[in-house]
């Protein structure tokens, strides 16, 4: 699979289930992303796609960072009014006007949560997440 789809699927499914009246925390996070404390830096690209950032540090410890994000608000609709004036030709003209108005695109998406694996010898050793939307959803 592509690197969005899985990102897609990461974010999309606690959503989907949120809106189904189940809760979501952060220790359901933390356990769910913990699954892969122990295991190979493959296994953790094959189940979560290509990180976002990768850092290799001196000693053989490699940093993988993967950013979830939310996309950016969709447009809003709002009334305006318009005034203007100008002139073509030989005559000038004054008029007023009501229209709506389409924007809300110019915000970028939003990094709601970040995790940093550390690995060394290919082995993920630990995580770290930052963020305020670090949530999964509690396995009933």
């Amino acid at each position: 699979m592509h690197r969005a789809s899985h990102l897609a699927a990461a974010l999309l499914l606690p959503l989907l289930v949120a809106g189904c009246g189940a809760s979501v925390t952060e220790e359901a996070f933390d356990q769910r992303v913990g699954t892969y404390v122990g295991r190979s830096e493959a296994d953790l690209v094959s189940g979560l796609g290509l990180p976002s950032r990768t850092y290799d540090e001196p000693g053989g410890r490699r940093l993988l960072q993967y950013d979830f994000v939310s996309p950016a608000p969709g447009p809003s609709v709002v009334p305006m009014l318009g005034f203007g004036f100008g002139s073509f030709g030989g005559g000038v003209g004054i008029g007023t006007g009501l229209g709506f108005g389409f924007g809300g695109y110019g915000r970028a998406a939003l990094v709601d949560c970040s995790v940093v694996f550390e690995l060394r010898e290919g082995r993920v050793l630990s995580f770290n997440r930052s963020g305020e939307n670090c949530t999964a959803p509690v396995s009933g």
